[in-house]
């Protein structure tokens, strides 16, 4: 039976004149990709009105307790020019609707978000993928599983959403992951807020995995009040 709740942010709490807003991470829109796989979204909330969460500030996402594999990623081809760490990445004119349902990728876009410091990056191994999709105009997608971070080994670098996106908020969907059936990943990073409480995470469960597993979760949010894991 698998757990309807992960509890995988343990807030460090920090000594301040004023009380600080939690957030907490949500995994919604679970969903059975077949072939072993499943999708789902990192939902970020802000427990204060007041407070607007923006993005995301050098993430990464590897395997959960440095079990099994990282996330399932597709790319246009094996070269690693055409890399879809995030939604800005996803070729016009070259990437297939077919492939968005089996890639894990951050959702900022050209349009709707300024980046600031290292690129965001993922890894793909060729292995173990899923099968059957449709070839483009630079042949078979190259399908496998990596670990997600940012560029030169993990070098600072941020994504935000502009106020004219209208992705700001107290509700913020951040990404969409996909990982084996049974396997998850660990996201670090720091979730960014216009007023600057930002909260950060080491560690924290992204994914959907056994009971048994479940019962080792543990995150640290170093900054902030609480912050925790939720299936909703």
């Amino acid at each position: 039976m698998l757990r309807k709740i992960f509890f995988a942010g343990l807030a460090v709490l920090t000594t301040a004149a004023t009380s600080q807003a939690a957030i907490i991470l949500s995994i919604t829109n679970l969903t059975d990709l077949g072939q072993g796989l499943y999708s789902v979204h990192l939902h970020a909330h802000s427990d204060s009105a007041t407070q607007t969460i923006n993005g995301v500030d050098t993430p990464s996402i590897v395997p959960y307790l440095g079990a099994g594999n990282g996330p399932h990623q597709v790319w246009l081809n094996n070269t690693g020019t055409f890399t879809s760490p995030t939604q800005a990445d996803q070729t016009p004119g070259l990437w297939n609707a077919a492939y968005t349902p089996f890639d894990s990728f951050w959702y900022f876009d050209g349009t709707n978000s300024l980046s600031v410091g290292a690129a965001f990056t993922e890894q793909n191994n060729g292995a173990g993928g899923a099968t059957g999709l449709p070839a483009g105009a630079l042949g078979a997608p190259y399908t496998g599983f990596g670990n997600m971070g940012t560029a030169s080994g993990g070098a600072a670098g941020a994504k935000s959403f502009t106020i004219a996106s209208g992705k700001q908020g107290a509700d913020v969907d951040l990404g969409q992951f996909v990982f084996k059936t049974g396997q998850g990943g660990a996201f670090s990073g720091t979730i960014l807020t216009n007023q600057g409480n930002n909260q950060t995470f080491s560690g924290a469960l992204v994914g959907n995995v056994p009971e048994p597993a479940s019962l080792g979760l543990i995150g640290l949010a170093l900054a902030g009040s609480l912050g925790f894991i939720r299936r909703r």
